[in-house]
């Protein structure tokens, strides 16, 4: 091979490699624009859950409305709430705006309590009417209470303001 063959070939080599990484870089250009995409129609849906944020105050809480006619140990109340606040935040994570605000105002979490299955669907639906998160636990049945049974119900996290449309009326737990 003589060295004019060797410059050409190296130099096809050098043009061929040049080519795929422009490729490849392209493509990676391609699937970034995509996935940045999805992110901001997800960061700006109609959802008035997003919307409800520039409506209110910068005070933000999560209610957690417990039922009391299921006569729950303080443990079992206790899990039960735990599971409401994870729900409660998994489902905030696709509002980021309401997600920060919450942060910022500390997180506020509050306990109060209804007394039948009723009244926590009713408190649920007011909610969710109103365009806030409400997200209703059923418990497994393993230890105190009937499976499926709905024993709280976390609302938000959202605008205190809105939020005591829907629960200001119920009592501390």
């Amino acid at each position: 091979m003589t060295i004019s063959q060797i410059l050409l070939k190296t130099a096809t080599d050098a043009k061929v490699g040049f080519s795929i990484a422009v490729l490849i870089g392209y493509c990676l250009y391609k699937i970034m624009a995509i996935v940045e995409r999805r992110k901001l129609q997800s960061c700006n849906d109609s959802n008035e859950i997003s919307n409800n944020i520039n409506m209110y105050s910068d005070n933000h809480k999560l209610i957690l409305v417990i039922r009391t006619d299921l006569k729950m140990g303080k443990g079992k109340v206790a899990a039960q709430c735990a599971h409401a606040a994870v729900a409660a935040y998994k489902a905030a994570r696709k509002y980021p705006k309401v997600l920060k605000a919450w942060e910022e105002c500390g997180q506020a979490k509050i306990t109060v309590k209804v007394d039948s299955e009723n009244a926590l669907e009713e408190v649920a639906k007011q909610a969710k009417r109103i365009g806030l998160l409400a997200n209703t636990i059923q418990d497994a049945g393993h230890t105190q209470v009937k499976p499926g049974s709905k024993t709280v119900c976390a609302i938000g996290p959202g605008p205190a303001e809105l939020i005591d449309q829907v629960t200001g009326h119920l009592k501390l737990f």
